[in-house]
């Protein structure tokens, strides 16, 4: 780790100390051109302007910046390389000027300069433009075929350069005459001059074709930095050939600029309002130029003077420019938007996945309102915060909106910002906005498959129970009894026979078996499951029985109940929570005269914890606990629980059960 850090402090250092050249061999410009050297005879050219100052500081600074940042990212070392190549040759320009005009010749390298200068323009304006694009935004090539085609331009840049380099004819641009002292052969130049020009015609048109097609294909943000590059690529190109050089100046010299800003922060100019406006308004003044041009000019030569010429070109436009910045405005929005440039057919994209069957329905969904939307993070959280589906991780500021579905809260959906983004756009809220009601449905379902699937559990584990219960019960209560009954009426029937008076004796016996065998069936049904239970649970069973008593009635108690988040209860467990309540219920309506009444349930360190107050007229002193208090107390003790009972304050009655949870 310590050797990365190490490595790379040498790289940033490296990229502002070549920065510094640069700009300090700008700073000798002025010192070789002092004292009217561009006045000399024989000096054809008129000589740098300030502008190549600013191209070189463009190139020399925006590329340093990035060193500093990325240091791993070649397009920052390729920035400073065309901006030292593009001072060497403006510096050593400048200097062979002076050496080989002053009278004495007292300069040395004057030739030498002028040799060095007659080529190191050439790669600072090839790199850029062919090598740039393929290995921009990242510093490396897309794939293979890029690499492969960085190696052909880089060669086709190097032919181009040998061929200027030993050409003699290209040193006289400055100071007339100037000739090189060897005369390489015809054959050669036009050799290698040829297989340059064919290197390169080639390799150019495969990065403009390519990086388009890229920029078309290309998810965000490297649509948008693509079209970023393409864009200040298209405002060069749009004034290089106007008579106004410093137009095309400014534009060659925030190709830098533009370039670093599309690798460090694509978003921080409103990129995309700038790419969608420059791409618009470019094609469409080139086009009102060249419709107004030609149809002027072929108009002229029908009506030769007169305004009527420039008139019907202008009428001409005018009925074009509408429809034609309709049509472009529609594919510009597509090329730079891509689908976020029809909203309506993401919405449908979107809910079309609703039709199809998934695993997990939420986090599928999600992740195509995700994709849709372009969000870097996602995640679903039900009510209580737990988290119902994610999608990547968090960066940036979040925005959070609720779910909501026939007017039920179900949860939040938070979104992140686009990979490269500081917060999430208005337009992207707006979208997801409009697509948030699908995923609450989705959600809603969701829920409710889990609750159908966690009742239906629910209810064939107590149905499991109650009918083991059952089986137990009838075989070691009422099966014995039932065994008796038969045994006594037996041994009746065989004293009739033999002892008639021992008959009325047994009678009396099976008489009693059979009392005990009515008891034991009325105690079996008075211990089946409550219906209520199984229809709505014990929240809605306890409803229910609150409501059968009067409580929230006209002229009853009224009554409150706060249930927690309950997770899927033993059927013993949950049917003694619901009779200690019904008891307690009972209790509060016939005997406390109370005017509220309080029901919680609640879960807390593996207990399920019953709590019914009142504030009625409280327990009265010296009575006993009744049945109904021990039937309580048995039913809390058979789970392994406990039950107290006490005063509440001021008054009234506080019952309070303790239920385990899991079998201890």
């Amino acid at each position: 780790m310590g050797a990365v850090r190490d490595d790379d402090r040498v790289r940033r250092i490296g990229g502002w100390s070549l920065a510094a050249l640069t700009l300090g061999l700008f700073a000798t410009i002025p010192f070789s051109l002092a004292g009217g050297v561009m006045s000399r005879p024989g000096i054809v050219s008129s000589g740098p302007s300030w502008w190549n100052g600013l191209i070189v500081a463009g190139f020399a600074l925006s590329g340093a910046a990035l060193i500093q940042l990325r240091p791993r990212n070649w397009i920052g070392w390729l920035l400073v390389a065309s901006g030292l190549l593009q001072v060497t040759n403006v510096a050593v320009d400048a200097y062979a000027t002076r050496a080989l005009t002053d009278p004495d010749h007292s300069l040395p390298l004057g030739l030498a300069a002028a040799w060095l200068a007659s080529w190191t323009w050439i790669p600072s304006l090839l790199l850029p433009v062919i090598v740039l694009p393929p290995l921009y935004p990242t510093g490396r090539p897309a794939s293979a075929f890029w690499s492969w085609h960085v190696r052909v331009a880089l060669l086709g840049i190097g032919l181009i350069v040998l061929a200027a380099a030993t050409s003699p004819g290209g040193v006289d641009d400055t100071v007339r005459g100037t000739r090189l002292p060897w005369d390489a052969p015809t054959w050669w130049v036009w050799v290698v001059g040829l297989s340059a020009a064919a290197l390169l015609i080639s390799t150019a048109a495969v990065t403009v074709i390519g990086t388009l097609l890229r920029a078309i294909r290309a998810k965000t943000p490297e649509r948008q930095q693509l079209l970023w590059l393409l864009s200040v690529v298209a405002a060069m190109l749009a004034t290089v050939f106007t008579e106004y050089g410093a137009l095309f100046a400014i534009a060659y010299g925030l190709v830098p600029v533009a370039v670093a800003i599309g690798v460090l922060r694509y978003r921080l100019l409103g990129i995309e309002v700038v790419l969608r406006r420059t791409l618009l308004y470019v094609p469409m003044t080139l086009l009102v130029a060249l419709v107004i041009g030609g149809l002027t000019t072929a108009f002229a030569r029908l009506v030769p003077e007169g305004p009527l010429p420039l008139l019907a070109a202008s009428a001409v436009v005018a009925v074009l420019v509408v429809p034609v910045a309709g049509r472009l405005r529609t594919l510009v929005d597509r090329l730079v938007l891509g689908e976020r440039a029809d909203p309506l057919a993401l919405v449908d994209r979107v809910g079309a996945g609703l039709e199809v069957e998934h695993d997990d329905p939420v986090a599928s969904m999600l992740e195509a309102v995700a994709s849709a939307a372009g969000t870097s993070y996602a995640i679903v959280r039900d009510i209580h915060g737990g988290v119902v589906a994610k999608v990547g991780e968090a960066a940036g500021a979040t925005l959070d909106l609720p779910l909501r579905h026939r007017g039920v809260q179900l949860g939040t959906l938070t979104i992140g910002p686009r990979r490269g983004a500081t917060g999430v756009t208005e337009q992207d809220a707006r979208l997801v906005t409009a697509l948030a009601p699908h995923l609450a449905v989705v959600v809603g379902a969701a829920r409710l498959a889990e609750e159908l699937a966690r009742e239906r559990t629910r209810v064939t584990t107590a149905t499991l129970v109650e009918r083991d219960r059952l089986r137990r019960d009838l075989h070691d209560g009422l099966g014995p009894s039932l065994a008796g009954i038969a045994l006594g009426l037996q041994a009746a029937s065989a004293a009739h026979r033999i002892d008639p008076d021992a008959v009325p004796a047994l009678l009396e016996r099976t008489h009693a078996e059979a009392e005990v065998a009515v008891r034991e069936i009325r105690r079996v049904l008075d211990g089946l499951r409550p219906t209520s239970l199984d229809l709505h649970g014990l929240e809605g069973a306890v409803r229910d029985t609150a409501s059968s008593l009067g409580m929230g009635h006209p002229g009853g108690p009224a009554f409150d109940l706060t249930t927690d988040a309950l997770p899927l209860l033993r059927p013993q467990v949950e049917e003694a929570a619901f009779r200690i309540v019904a008891e307690s219920l009972t209790n509060v309506a016939r005997h406390s005269a109370a005017v509220h009444c309080a029901v919680r349930l609640n879960q807390a360190n593996g207990d399920l914890r019953v709590r019914v107050l009142d504030d009625g007229r409280g327990l009265s002193p010296g009575a006993g606990s009744g049945h109904g208090l021990d039937s309580m107390r048995r039913r809390a003790a058979d789970v392994g629980g406990s039950l107290l009972v006490e005063a509440a304050n001021p008054h009234g009655t506080l019952v309070t059960a303790v239920l385990p949870l899991e079998l201890s």
